[in-house]
Formats: C-alpha cells, structure tokens, sequence
C-alpha cells in the first residue's frame, strides 16, 4: 500500500515539476537538466545506498527516506507558497527527493524475502511490480488535474502527503531483525566502501547476473529510445492527439500490470534466466512492429503486449533473484543493477532525439527494437545464463 501510493505521489510530482519548471522558464535546458537531476543520485550514490542498505534496519532505513522526501516536499511547497517559484528550489528539491528514492527502491526489493515464505516471492514482486505501474500511469492525469485546479503548491503538498502516507505504511510493517552473522563481514568493523568492494566482487564471481546486468546496461539504451518518444510517435507517426497518446500510456501500463502477475500463474520460477531473456527478447521485436505501424489499435495492442513482457521478464528475475542472493547482498545488487540501468538511460534519450530529427520516429523505433533484440537474444547463447536459478544452490 506504501509503495503503490508513494509511486502515484511520484507520478504527480513529476508532472507537476516538470510543468512548473518549463513554465517558469521556458526554457528546454532547465527541464533537460529536471531529467538529469533525477538520475544523477543513482549513478554517484547507487553503490553506496546498496551497502547501507545491506548494513541497517532496512525498515528503519525505509521510514528515514519516506519522512525525507515528507519534510522535502512540503518545504518546497511552502516557499512557492510564500516566495514563489525558484528554479533552484525545484531542482534541489528534486534532488533529494531522488536521492532518497535511490535508496529506497533498493531497500524495498531486499525487504520482500523477510516479508514472505520464499514460495511467495514472484506473486508479493507481481503485485508490486503490478500496483506501483497502474499508480504511477494514473497518476500523470491527476498531476495535469491539480495543476490546473488548485495549482503547484497543491501539487506539491498532495506528492508530500503520499510519502507521508508511505512511511505510515512502512512504521506499521513488521520485518524480521537480521541476525549479526548474516549482516556482512564485520558489519561495524568495515568501511562503507569496503562493502561496495565486497558487492562488486560478488557480482563478478557470479557470471550469470554479471552477464544479465551487462546487457540490462546496454538494452536499456536501446529501451530509452522507446520509452521517452511515444508523445512523438503517437503525434507523428499515428497523428493522434492527446488521447491517443493516452490510450498507449494505458495499454503499456494494463500490459505490465498483468504481466507482472502472470509469473506465479505460469511457473517462470523454474528458469527463470531463460524466462527473462526470452521475454525481453521477444519485446524487442514487439518494439520493432511499434515502428512498423501507423494506426492507433495496431499499436495499442503490440503497446499492451510490450507491457505483459516487461512484466513477466522483470518480475520473474526479481523474485529469483531474492531467491538466490544472499540475503546481506541483496541491497547491493539491486543497487548496483539500478545504478548500472539508469547509466544509459540520459545517453539513450539524448541519442534518440538526435536520431528522431535525422531519421524520424519509425526508423527510431524500429532501430531501438532490433538493439533490445539483440542485446537480450545474446543472453540466450550463454549456457550459464540459461541455467541460472533452475535449481535452488545454483547462483
């Protein structure tokens, strides 16, 4: 309930800041700079948010970052209240925000295996992975809705209320206490960057998650050219309004949320590598006929089925991933994975608007379709990764 309610706050937030920041500027700099200023917590402190999360009370930790990004929010709406609107404000506001959310995405996914019998790992993922999309799609309109109605000051403070609806959420949560021994190597003996080391180092002895990792690196590249563009593909290339654009927003996000919960329906769990790499696989020729067409229900329903594989892939390899990384590691190497995904992400929508004005917006997509083919088609040639997670010792 948390984390479906802080993602529609999310949602809000982004559309409000983004509407603010362009309206007060008019400047395409400031809201590119918005952009960055969302990533840039994951790529210089990713790593380090794994390790604190593998060395505290993640519940605690949890609680810290939703009464965070509480007291953040509803500082910032009230100096727009009182002094207006300032471009630094925003951005540093969005700043923290982000840079508490990257430590708690982590902190969330390691959790669940202290929550739930290991039997139920991919539906409690499914019905994460499922609550949070279907918030955070609803969300977008709701952002528009308040702006207009009662402006970015309520935007602001209803984003801030989610979070504070989270951590009510989280403190009334009971998880299991970590025992000394499965904490780390000398838990409060250790430096911080010390278990950073000790992450990556588990990462490169594991060739198969490394091997995964390298390739989400590389695909999500080609997915941002996807993802950030379907306001001009559904302009341009299905000359569709803002409903239209609306109707493919819906379908990929009904499409995740019921493939999210297909997992633990269909038994994914017993290859789960295979299972991941073929789905993604498969939604990169789904990508490919997106650029193809050029009417509205063809591309509803290929944006509907993307959706369902996006689901099933990733929820399939986060439940195994719980499953088969030891627990005192698992803060790290979903931090590790996200700093690594998110690295790509501003060069990939970079590229794609420079390919969008050389090559337009079919092309564009058809391209970032064949380069999401590829990068997870070449996990299929790797033995170790199709076995991995098949049996329970086998990480």
């Amino acid at each position: 309930m948390g984390s479906v309610v802080s993602s529609l706050g999310t949602s809000i937030g982004g559309v409000v800041l983004t509407w603010v920041v362009f309206d007060s500027s008019r400047s395409p700099v400031y809201v590119a700079l918005l952009g960055v200023v969302g990533f840039l917590p994951s790529l210089l402190f990713g790593l380090l948010a794994g390790a604190i999360v593998d060395r505290v009370d993640r519940r605690r930790l949890m609680l810290v970052c939703d009464v965070a990004r509480f007291i953040t929010l509803g500082g910032l709406a009230a100096y727009t209240l009182v002094f207006g609107v300032n471009i630094v404000a925003l951005l540093g506001s969005a700043l923290i925000v982000a840079t508490f959310s990257t430590v708690f995405r982590p902190a969330t996914n390691a959790a669940i295996p202290r929550l739930v019998p290991e039997s139920e790992f991919t539906d409690s993922n499914g019905l994460l992975m499922a609550g949070t999309t279907v918030a955070g799609f609803v969300g977008s309109p709701i952002g528009g809705i308040l702006v207009i109605t009662v402006g970015v000051v309520g935007g602001f403070l209803a984003n801030a209320l989610t979070f504070g609806f989270s951590g009510a959420m989280i403190f009334l949560m009971v998880i299991p206490a970590v025992a000394p021994r499965e904490v780390g190597v000398g838990n409060r003996r250790t430096s911080l960057l010390f278990e950073v080391r000790e992450g990556m180092r588990y990462l490169r002895s594991q060739k198969p998650l490394l091997w995964i990792t390298l390739s989400g690196m590389l695909g999500n590249f080609f997915l941002s050219l996807f993802f950030a563009f379907v306001v001009i593909y559904a302009a341009v290339q299905l000359h569709q309004g803002a409903a239209g654009f609306g109707v493919l927003l819906a379908a990929g996000a009904a499409g995740w949320a019921i493939g999210a919960i297909l997992p633990g329906r269909i038994g994914t769990g017993r290859a789960p590598a295979l299972w991941y790499s073929v789905a993604w696989t498969t939604a990169g020729l789904v990508i490919v006929g997106i650029g193809v067409v050029r009417d509205l229900p063809s591309a509803t329903i290929l944006s509907l089925a993307f959706g369902i594989l996006g689901g099933i892939g990733n929820t399939t390899f986060f439940a195994a991933v719980q499953r088969l990384v030891p627990s005192n590691l698992l803060g790290r190497y979903f931090a590790t994975d996200e700093a690594g995904s998110f690295a790509m992400i501003p060069a990939g929508q970079v590229a794609g608007g420079l390919l969008i004005l050389a090559i337009g917006i079919g092309p564009t997509y058809i391209l970032a379709g064949l380069g999401a083919f590829a990068c997870n088609g070449a996990l299929l040639l790797v033995p170790s990764v199709r076995r991995w997670g098949m049996q329970s010792g086998s990480n």
